[in-house]
């Protein structure tokens, strides 16, 4: 989602990102980011730009065994000490990007991320009443899907094996609901937020993003078909990535950037 946010926001900000590492950069255009290292020290990022709005993207997950130290720091420790700069240097608008997992609907292998997105949220919301210098909008983000997306993600999975047209595809009974929104969707919405800082009232508001509509995996085998017109077996059995996601909107968009 970063790079979307950059390539559409550049239009209008000069756009500083933070970064944690180099790596996964390529997709960013020379001209259009002037990047920093989180190993900077912040209050002289923040005195040499003076943001007017920071957006914290940022996450980690802890799939692949990092430590619950390692995961507040960027999920919990980051963030807050984003927003307490930003109240010392007088930004207009903080807007962190939360997660739907943390309403308690399945995925119970990331219960250590889940709670460090909480205590964010709660983190949050108590610096922010304390001082209303600097707004926050907290998005709770469902599933964004798009052009670019990880092929493990399950949109971009389940395209990308029907161009190959496999015999069968494992999947789950397929009872799971999703709300799926396109990713240039959730950049217009953080930008809206961006232009309408000035008129939020509180100094916290959190908030869903997402479409507000959720389909069954058994729908979205529906939608497959008609993406290609191509008719599928399914194995409801196995789940060959644990994430399941569920196709909503501009399929097909996203379909045309795998090369079909």
């Amino acid at each position: 989602m970063g790079h979307h946010l950059v390539q559409q926001l550049a239009k209008t900000y000069n756009i500083v990102g933070l970064v944690r590492a180099t790596k996964n950069l390529k997709r960013l255009k020379v001209g259009q980011i002037t990047l920093c290292s989180t190993d900077e020290p912040l209050n002289e990022v923040f005195d040499r730009y003076r943001p007017v709005g920071i957006i914290h993207t940022a996450t980690k997950y802890g799939r692949t065994g990092e430590s619950v130290s390692s995961l507040l720091d960027v999920n919990v420790d980051l963030p807050v000490r984003l927003l307490e700069l930003a109240q010392k240097y007088n930004s207009k608008i903080f807007i962190n990007i939360g997660s739907f997992i943390t309403q308690g609907k399945g995925y119970n292998y990331l219960q250590d991320y889940a709670l460090s997105k909480q205590q964010c949220s709660q983190w949050l919301r108590l610096i922010a009443n304390k001082a209303s210098t600097c707004k926050v909008v907290d998005f709770t983000m469902h599933h964004p899907f798009g052009p670019g997306d990880s092929e493990s993600k399950f949109v971009s999975y389940m395209l990308k094996a029907i161009k190959e047209k496999p015999a069968f595809i494992d999947l789950t009974p397929g009872e799971q609901k999703r709300d799926f929104i396109y990713v240039a969707d959730v950049v217009s919405a953080i930008e809206l937020t961006l232009t309408q800082s000035d008129n939020l009232q509180k100094p916290y508001t959190q908030t869903d993003l997402g479409t507000g509509l959720s389909y069954t995996l058994r729908y979205f085998q529906k939608l497959l078909g008609s993406v290609r017109n191509t008719k599928l077996n399914f194995h409801l059995e196995n789940c060959p990535i644990a994430e399941m996601r569920l196709l909503k909107q501009k399929l097909f968009l996203t379909y045309l950037h795998l090369g079909g």
